[in-house]
């Protein structure tokens, strides 16, 4: 397996997170604080990539997978732009997907972020417009979805029954799973290829720090990630647009990898 040696920022142990929790406000705070999130560059870092063993890596064991679906396509990049087009037109693909992989389970896709790796002078350029589709890639560790309301079992179980109402309860009967669907918008990838940590190199109570989102109608949490030598690393090069990314965020099975 080929590696590649580059840098990743973690979650600074700071003395000061074993007084005050990390947070980020989306609202004007009294102080004038906004976060007292710190990260720390962190150089030499190995990443694997897992192109000639893709096969090895499943969701349950390792927290993420490749799956292939559909053909190559870069044909209305630009309509990523457009979050009224994703949902009306991309969600059913993610749906199918999903079944495809998971096959006979309920799916419903409730958000989407499009990252798009632009230099200074383009951001001056679109200052304004397009916020949401003109998100850089992020270069920090953290576990890929904000919880509802805290980091434990309740927090996945609180997104479903937002976003299944009274169905949620039967729902929650039966496994369930979040998971994040990637893949790039033209390929093959060759910047800023995804990266994704093993569940097994990762140990919750010692690398996962909770955090609390603030926004005007809630209070959320998210996990970031203090780093830790044990972890190992990986990516897929020359990713291409029908080799879709998925990224286990939270599972109700507890004999599984439960995030990614």
């Amino acid at each position: 397996m080929a590696t590649v040696t580059s840098s990743i920022n973690y979650t600074a142990p700071l003395d000061l997170y074993k007084v005050e929790k990390p947070f980020y406000s989306n609202v004007p705070a009294p102080d004038g604080r906004q976060s007292n999130q710190v990260a720390w560059k962190y150089d030499a870092i190995e990443f694997h990539d897992i192109r000639a063993d893709v096969s090895r890596f499943t969701l349950d064991e390792n927290g993420f997978e490749i799956f292939r679906f559909g053909e190559e396509s870069e044909e209305g990049v630009d309509k990523f732009d457009s979050d009224s087009w994703i949902e009306q037109s991309y969600y059913p693909v993610v749906e199918s997907l999903l079944k495809a992989r998971l096959g006979d389970v309920v799916v419903k896709v409730f958000d989407h972020t499009v990252r798009r790796r632009k230099t200074a002078s383009d951001l001056l350029q679109i200052a304004g417009k397009y916020i949401r589709a003109t998100r850089q890639p992020s270069f920090s560790a953290h576990c890929g979805f904000p919880f509802v309301q805290d980091q434990t079992l309740l927090s996945g179980e609180n997104r479903i029954k937002f976003h299944m109402g009274p169905a949620a309860a039967d729902l929650l009967k039966r496994r369930c799973r979040i998971i994040n669907v990637w893949r790039p918008l033209f390929g093959p990838l060759e910047d800023c290829p995804l990266t994704y940590c093993d569940w097994r190199t990762v140990d919750i109570a010692r690398d996962y720090k909770p955090a609390d989102l603030i926004f005007p109608h809630y209070i959320g949490e998210q996990y970031l990630v203090t780093q830790h030598p044990d972890h190992r690393w990986h990516f897929l090069s020359g990713q291409r647009t029908n080799e879709f990314t998925l990224l286990k965020c939270w599972d109700n099975r507890t004999d599984v990898a439960r995030s990614a």
